[in-house]
């Protein structure tokens, strides 16, 4: 019953524990479902607010292109003073256009510098390359195209990290004919990008195609120009086209972040936004917690209180035990057994079926105390029990009176079959030799009995247990060590 008992309630917990523990993963997935979700929508926020600024950018670069000459504007030396203060007064128009230019440069076929707005001195910048990569292939594709890159402070003609944005014009043969350049400090796209309030450990940042990180929210200058060390996002970029949400660890302060993605639709530029996973999981994991806490208090106080429970289910059996038992020889004390003897003998009385009862007492039990002591007089009572324990079936039952004497009721059992296990108890205990006394001598004892069946006169067990009370009287009178059976006329 208490392997059972626990069992169940094992498993009770263990359900209650698996179904807490698929329901905060559930729980823990939507919340990192949500972040992600909300992380992607600033991210994309973010492209589109910027996309406008390239966007601008674009058709001043245009507009540039339409109202010059690539063969006669795009020259260096340029001999035509005129011809340059027009040019120079168009780029100084455009240029004050869009807000976070730093400047306007146009170039020849050659990738040199002819004119430009707001670096000064210009003979410094006039006839020098640029360090675009596109200005070193030998073969570009026809027609008009967009170019975006950074350029490093090392290979900056301002000494600025700054990223380029030119729109180049190339002949049908791949051959570069010019093109108009419009240059973005970093410090802008660091301003623009600082304006975003951010959470605790949140990232904003802005990279290239090539991943080079050039904005970032909070500032880190020593990590603007360089790689962001994040191929990933680049990856799934290329699964998803434009948008894409990954977990990541931060190659800068190494934390677990919740990534967001988001390209520039016309521009080779990413937006990108990192929530920090732990910040993200703070509640999730403090409700956790606190239910691991609860559930544990749950199995202490389940187990304590089970545990309880049994303590008095099993002080209650033992009572009960008690109240039934007799203490020397742990069978059924006087009590129990008159109780046992009324069900029983009403219940045969009922359905007219046969009942015995013996009624057995040890032979000279008084001259057995007298010659060896009462630790051996009861150790002699132990054994009788036994016998008869042994010697009847698990269905009946039986006790002991009180002092030597003792009974036994066999149910459905007529007076022919208790003479046969009485004659078998009487013999059994003539030849037991498993009692000693103290100084190790077996004592040899025998045992009379009585033997009664429940007759059509008798109204109660009482009765049929005092007609086998004058069969062993009888027994006694006769010599003991014998079994005797009490005439009766039999029930019908």
């Amino acid at each position: 019953m208490l392997v059972s008992t626990y069992g169940i309630l094992f498993c009770f917990l263990f359900g209650i524990g698996v179904w807490l523990v698929l329901d905060f993963k559930r729980e823990r997935d939507r919340t990192l479902e949500n972040i992600s979700q909300l992380t992607l929508h600033k991210s994309q926020l973010m492209s589109r607010s910027l996309e406008h600024t390239f966007l601008a950018t674009d058709y001043v670069l245009r507009d540039v292109l339409g109202r010059i000459d690539a063969k006669t504007d795009l020259v260096y030396p340029d001999n035509d003073p005129d011809r340059a203060d027009l040019l120079y007064q168009l780029l100084e128009e455009k240029l004050a256009t869009v807000p976070g230019l730093t400047d306007l440069v146009l170039l020849d076929r050659d990738c040199r510098f002819t004119a430009a707005v707001k670096y000064q001195p210009l003979d410094k910048l006039l006839g020098r390359r640029s360090n675009q990569r596109f200005c070193s292939e030998r073969s570009l594709p026809a027609g008009e195209s967009l170019r975006i890159e950074y350029i490093p402070m090392a290979k900056s003609a301002s000494r600025r990290p700054v990223v380029l944005m030119s729109r180049i014009v190339v002949s049908t043969e791949g051959s570069l004919l010019g093109g108009v350049m419009a240059v973005i400090d970093l410090e802008y796209a660091q301003n623009w990008i600082s304006k975003f309030e951010i959470n605790t450990h949140e990232v904003l940042a802005i990279i290239d195609t090539n991943g080079v990180l050039l904005a970032r929210n909070p500032f880190l200058p020593d990590a603007l120009g360089k790689r962001s060390q994040l191929p990933i996002a680049l990856s799934k970029l290329s699964e998803t086209r434009d948008v894409a949400t990954f977990l990541g660890v931060s190659p800068f302060d190494s934390r677990d972040r919740i990534y967001s993605v988001s390209k520039l639709e016309r521009f080779p530029l990413i937006t990108v936004v990192g929530f920090d996973k732990s910040l993200a999981l703070l509640g999730w994991q403090r409700r956790a917690w606190q239910f691991i806490g609860a559930f544990a208090c749950l199995v202490v106080l389940s187990l304590a209180v089970l545990r309880a429970h049994m303590q008095t289910l099993y002080q209650r059996e033992d009572m009960h035990r008690l109240a039934i038992t007799d203490p020397l020889t742990g069978i059924a004390n006087r009590r129990h057994l008159m109780t046992v003897g009324a069900k029983e003998t009403a219940h045969a009385k009922r359905h007219i079926r046969p009942l015995s009862v013996l009624m057995l007492d040890i032979d000279h039990f008084k001259t057995i105390n007298d010659t060896w002591g009462h630790a051996t007089g009861d150790r002699v009572i132990q054994e009788i029990a036994n016998t008869i324990t042994s010697g009847i079936r698990k269905q009946d039952t039986c006790g002991r009176l009180g002092g030597e004497e003792f009974a036994a009721i066999l149910l459905e059992t007529d007076l022919s079959e208790a003479l046969v296990i009485a004659e078998r108890l009487r013999a059994a205990v003539q030849k037991s030799q498993q009692v000693a006394a103290d100084d190790q001598t077996r004592i040899r004892f025998s045992v009379s009995i009585g033997v009664a069946t429940l007759g059509e006169d008798d109204g109660s067990f009482e009765a049929i247990l005092h007609r086998a009370d004058e069969a062993l009287y009888e027994a006694k009178a006769k010599g003991r060590n014998r079994v005797v059976p009490c005439a009766f006329k039999p029930h019908h």
